[in-house]
């Protein structure tokens, strides 16, 4: 297909798109006239304890809303789509950013939890710092980083009031 006959075919869509936005409200305006009639029709009908003459533009309606309302959508489909794109893209960004913290700390941990050792760095309890995994004190403030069982030799979290190894008092 060369590039006049897509131009062509472009053309041509943006013509009907263009019928469409006129046409579609217009039929789907006359279809909310009509039940509109026939609902006040019919009600009124009841006042006068006589038959409703319009009541049939009620049923007749309907099929003239539900064009109308296709043809609309049709019409205003990639304006309704880049609306939705540019709404939900905010919030869908938004939960990522909550999201992907929560997603790493559970990947880490079920890593942790099948090789049976973390590969993150030890957090210092007493200021925080890093710390590299084998680090036994802190390399800021020198705390402990780890508690050493005095019975079996077990390293613990330094905040550990027993040891996890032989349950001794630490």
């Amino acid at each position: 297909m060369t590039d006049d006959e897509k131009r062509a075919i472009q053309e041509k869509h943006q013509r009907t798109k263009a019928i469409l936005k006129i046409v579609g409200p217009i039929v789907l305006g006359v279809g909310i006239i009509m039940v509109i009639i026939g609902f006040v029709d019919f009600f009124s009908a009841m006042g006068r304890f006589g038959a409703p003459k319009f009541f049939w533009l009620f049923f007749a309606g309907f099929p003239f809303l539900g064009i109308g309302g296709v043809l609309t959508m049709t019409a205003f489909r990639s304006e309704i789509v880049s609306y939705h794109t540019r709404e939900a893209a905010p919030v869908i960004n938004e939960f990522s950013e909550n999201v992907v913290p929560a997603v790493k700390n559970f990947a880490s941990a079920v890593k942790e939890g099948i090789s049976g050792t973390k590969d993150t760095a030890l957090i210092c309890p007493t200021c925080g710092e890093k710390n590299q995994t084998d680090a036994k004190f802190c390399n800021t403030c020198g705390a402990p980083l780890k508690s050493v069982c005095t019975k079996c030799g077990e390293e613990n979290a330094p905040a550990s009031m027993f040891c996890k190894a032989c349950g001794e008092k630490l």
